[in-house]
């Protein structure tokens, strides 16, 4: 029995490592490989939610090492920084007889472990302007002792390789490209849930959808002034977005300029911010919205679009080489700095709302249904693969 724990000790606000994460134990449930077991080592005092989100699919180890200012907190600390080896933890490990920590955040010369760590993406190399020097220095540290101790480093795109090859092309034969994919969820009867989201949050029956986080490389700004040009041609659109309002970086500049443009050109009834929602209420407003938008000058494998893709869902999306190579059925793409462009796709498919918003067919429900299960054993295979080579060169 090959035992790959996973570990929840990063900042809960990460969703987008979260669902992840989930999404990847998931697969197993469909491939049902006999000798892979998952653990998920979490916080003690972490919230049902959580539990709830990966029981299901995995064995779930609560511990002091994650929880804030306690003394096993403060011990894994403490070896950590003066041996680089995190022993607390490792103990942990062995008593759960841990094969492979994947996916962690977590390295160092542990020699009975296997270590499979991601690297999202390389956004720093593109937009280093977007960091202060401290954070370049400390995310530029946190991948180059990635690749230095992991044995496999997970990459989400052939895009982010090409990035990782000019990282560091004398340490490519350690990547793999293992393209995820997102569950869109079992949401049985969206018809009958949505006038509850309806209500709560004041909204309209046709709307278009931006679900990212706030983030200044997310983009937002152009899709306000595409709405703007729509409602100064005479139209009315609605655009609701979703998201942690604020930027990880610290600066949230970003948010002050798109409320300000929001309130300068009048369209508070236009445009709503209704900031961080579950993310059940994510899908719903997804299969109910005319067609989702991703702005984003910046990604490394986007699981908004994942997630409309497996509900066919219209998207309109920057045009970046990570978009296309995600390749959605129903995509329409823009320059990412050109509103007008935008607007005009946009003026097309609000007037085209009515055929839109269409319940899907149940015969296209079930090729939907068909495909999703497709890319989703090619996940979980493709990840069985690393796994299994790796504990091969044991």
């Amino acid at each position: 029995m090959i035992r790959v724990a996973f570990l929840i000790n990063f900042s809960k606000e990460y969703k987008g490592g979260i669902n992840y994460i989930k999404n990847l134990l998931y697969t197993n449930c469909i491939t049902k490989f006999p000798d892979l077991e998952f653990y998920v080592f979490v916080p003690s005092n972490i919230e049902q939610e959580y539990i709830d989100l990966f029981s299901p699919y995995a064995k779930v180890i609560y511990t002091d090492i994650f929880k804030t200012f306690t003394i096993p907190w403060f011990l894994n600390k403490a070896f950590n920084r003066a041996f680089k080896y995190q022993l607390p933890l490792y103990m942990l490990f062995k008593k759960h007889k841990i094969n492979v920590v994947s996916h962690s955040f977590f390295w160092g010369n542990y020699r009975s472990l296997k270590l499979i760590n991601w690297i999202p993406d390389f956004q720093r190399l593109h937009f280093p302007e977007l960091w202060t020097k401290e954070q370049l220095d400390n995310i530029t540290n946190i991948d180059n002792n990635i690749v230095k101790y992991s044995d496999v480093v997970i990459l989400s795109s052939y895009d982010a390789l090409n990035d990782y090859k000019k990282f560091v092309p004398e340490k490519l034969r350690k990547a793999r490209v293992l393209q995820f994919v997102s569950q869109p969820g079992s949401i049985s009867d969206v018809n009958k849930l949505y006038p509850q989201v309806r209500k709560k949050y004041n909204l309209l029956d046709e709307f278009f959808y931006l679900p990212n986080q706030f983030w200044s490389h997310k983009n937002h700004i152009v899709v306000l002034k595409a709405i703007n040009l729509m409602v100064k041609s005479g139209l009315n659109p609605i655009l609701v977005t979703t998201g942690v309002m604020n930027d990880f970086r610290g600066n949230n500049q970003n948010l002050v300029i798109i409320k300000d443009y929001i309130e300068k050109n009048n369209l508070t009834k236009n445009i709503l911010l209704l900031g961080l929602i579950p993310y059940n209420e994510v899908l719903i407003l997804m299969r109910k919205c005319v067609a989702v938008i991703n702005p984003s000058f910046f990604e490394g494998w986007s699981s908004t679009i994942e997630e409309a893709k497996s509900i066919g869902k219209t998207v309109v999306l920057s045009d970046i080489p990570v978009h296309h190579e995600q390749n959605p059925n129903h995509a329409f793409y823009f320059n990412p700095r050109d509103e007008k462009e935008l607007a005009h796709i946009l003026t097309n498919l609000w007037s085209n709302r009515d055929v839109l918003l269409i319940e899907p067919t149940e015969k296209i429900k079930e090729e939907l249904k068909d495909e999703l299960l497709r890319r989703t054993r090619a996940f979980s295979e493709n990840y069985y693969k690393i796994i299994k080579s790796l504990m091969q060169n044991n």
